[in-house]
């Protein structure tokens, strides 16, 4: 027995009771916590890393590449080409006119059986959202929708009056649109002011053959001017 106390005694008089005291304080207690912690940290990171993955992912979808103005046509009789200096000394207006008034015409004309390339066209001169609201606009479901009005037995053309263009590439359109049945009687005769925003590229003539030239309609507002067929009622 008094080995036992006399060990004990050494034990603690050389200071290593002390220092296992410690270790086996850290060990029960202190490193838990610490390893507790750390995982809780790397758990975070790693949940705001994978996250952001998700993030960055969807914000890619949905892979598309557009092609713009690219227009096919079934022979080289059916294909027309346009000057680009209608607008003397400006070149890059010429062919934004020549777009603005393209865009117009294909938005506004209805023909049940060419549908389909309307709404390629809209989607490959528009940023996402004015394709959007045209698609909106041409539902089923909006009473208002030239397939509801018009159906497959009318069409409706377009006759461009006048374009004026504004700083910051705004452009005013006025136009006339004529709806026409099968009897050619004209059921529809309106003039019609679009207020146009869009993007296009500056001309650079050292750019490669068969390059990609951008133009796309960025705000689009429509007002009707006059009912023409009101006066003729």
């Amino acid at each position: 027995m008094d080995k036992v106390l006399n060990s004990v005694q050494e034990y603690i008089k050389s200071g290593e009771y002390f220092v296992d005291a410690k270790r086996w304080y850290n060990f029960e207690y202190i490193y838990p916590l610490v390893h507790r912690t750390f995982l809780l940290i790397f758990s975070v990171v790693l949940f705001v890393l994978f996250l952001s993955v998700v993030i960055n992912f969807e914000t890619l979808l949905p892979v598309k590449r557009q092609v713009r103005y690219v227009i096919s046509a079934k022979s080289l009789k059916s294909a027309t080409i346009t000057n680009a200096n209608h607008i003397k000394h400006n070149a890059i207006n010429s062919i934004a006119d020549i777009m603005i008034r393209n865009y117009v015409i294909h938005r506004e004309s209805y023909d049940y059986d060419l549908l389909r390339p309307q709404y390629i066209f809209m989607q490959n001169n528009s940023t996402r959202i004015i394709f959007r609201q045209f698609a909106n606009f041409m539902n089923i479901d909006n009473p208002l929708s030239p397939v509801m009005r018009y159906q497959k037995s009318l069409k409706r053309s377009v006759n461009i009056s006048s374009v004026v263009y504004h700083k910051n590439n705004k452009a005013e359109v006025t136009f006339t649109s004529l709806a026409k049945n099968a009897s050619n009687d004209i059921l529809e005769n309106m003039v019609w002011q679009a207020t146009i925003n869009f993007e296009i590229d500056a001309i650079n003539i050292h750019l490669p053959p068969n390059s990609r030239f951008n133009f796309a309609v960025t705000g689009y507002k429509l007002k009707l001017i006059e009912d023409k067929s009101k006066k003729i009622r």
